[in-house]
């Protein structure tokens, strides 16, 4: 990887506002509610989130930025930067100029679907990545982040349903919860206005826009990756009231 971003592609330099409160079901939030454009950087943009909050954003009428280490399967409409986020001073040079960063970043493993697969990201990809992102969103002088957390994760872990418990204490997830955790440290520690949302199970399923805050994770508890982007772009336009909130499908 060179030391250097490479653009490529640019959005459109100016967007219409657009009505994101249209067919709205999540909780105590209003249903006509029209909101200004804002530049967004989306971090962990070739994921299953983090797709769904590209495709959405540019949807919604938002200004795009997508930092990826690949530029495969990214909505076109977006401006896309190809870099990698572990590389010192990465985010020192892409935050600067957004209002918000949507963070999908996290762990992964070589084969997602076995909870004992080995890792394919280091097993603090998740804390170092949010300690520099915050360093430099500081030094920028960029206030707000929202950044995908887990259902379990920290205070929440008694909240679990005992498989998923068991998944932690046992298999590789583990590591990946623990991580989060530091992430959700680090940033409570920054000084930033930021927000961990917690999703249930994630699926494929549909966008249905139907999203509720819950206290606990049963096992048949689960949220679309559509619909959780879909409710980080609607918490990104408003002010943040919990930092940590547990999400699931309604």
């Amino acid at each position: 990887m060179q030391n250097s971003s490479a653009i490529i592609r640019m959005n459109p330099s100016d967007y219409e506002k657009t009505n994101l409160g249209q067919d709205h079901h999540s909780r105590g939030q209003s249903s006509a509610t029209t909101h200004r454009a804002m530049k967004m950087l989306v971090l962990g943009a070739s994921g299953g989130v983090g797709k769904h909050l590209v495709r959405l954003a540019c949807d919604q009428g938002h200004i795009v930025t997508a930092l990826v280490r690949r530029a495969d399967g990214i909505d076109s409409r977006a401006r896309i930067l190809i870099d990698d986020v572990l590389r010192p001073g990465c985010f020192d040079e892409h935050v600067r100029g957004h209002e918000i960063v949507l963070s999908a970043l996290g762990i992964k493993r070589t084969n997602p679907a076995n909870p004992w697969s080995v890792l394919a990201s280091p097993p603090d990809f998740s804390s170092r990545t949010a300690a520099m992102l915050a360093s430099a969103m500081r030094q920028q002088d960029l206030a707000r982040v929202i950044a995908l957390s887990a259902a379990g994760v920290a205070d929440s872990a008694a909240r679990m349903n005992l498989l998923m418990k068991f998944f932690v204490a046992k298999s590789n997830v583990g590591i990946g919860y623990r991580d989060l955790a530091a992430m959700e440290r680090a940033f409570a520690d920054s000084g930033l206005d930021w927000c961990c949302p917690r999703p249930t199970r994630l699926t494929n399923g549909p966008l249905t826009r139907r999203v509720k805050v819950v206290e606990g994770f049963p096992i048949t508890a689960s949220i679309s990756r559509a619909d959780v982007a879909w409710w980080m772009l609607e918490h990104a336009v408003q002010p943040i009231r919990q930092r940590t909130p547990m999400i699931t499908g309604g």
